[in-house]
């Protein structure tokens, strides 16, 4: 794989050792662009390249928890583990109506929070 001479070689900040009061609170909703701008300055990657490792990111997910993929991806940076799982087929009732239904089994994918975001303060 060729690499590319314009891209700045980025060095992880040093860990915190998980101490969630070295953080500050964001009080305000971000917006994508905003949290694009966010990420940019503090990795020292631009816009874009932010945005495609994102977007990659994105991918990778989806890929994992497909149909014939691992069913599970986790990200314990983030502090965020999906996984695939399957329900059953069901009966339901038409509250309209009161006809009973049978709903399929399908799968669906679930988000679950992993202990180290559990741990914060602000959860």
């Amino acid at each position: 794989m060729a690499t590319n001479s314009k891209l700045k070689k980025f060095t992880a900040p040093a860990p915190d050792n998980g101490s969630a009061a070295a953080l500050k609170a964001i009080k305000t909703k971000q917006t994508k662009t905003e949290i694009l701008l966010a990420l940019a300055e503090q990795t020292g990657l631009n816009r874009t390249q932010v945005k495609a490792v994102l977007a990659s990111l994105g991918a990778l997910a989806k890929r994992h928890v497909m149909k014939r993929g691992s069913g599970e991806f986790a990200l314990p940076e983030l502090g965020v583990k999906l996984h695939r799982v399957q329900r059953k087929a069901r009966t339901a009732r038409n509250p309209m109506t009161g006809q009973i239904i049978r709903v399929p089994a399908k799968a669906v994918v679930k988000a679950s929070v992993l202990k180290s975001l559990k741990e914060a303060e602000a959860y």
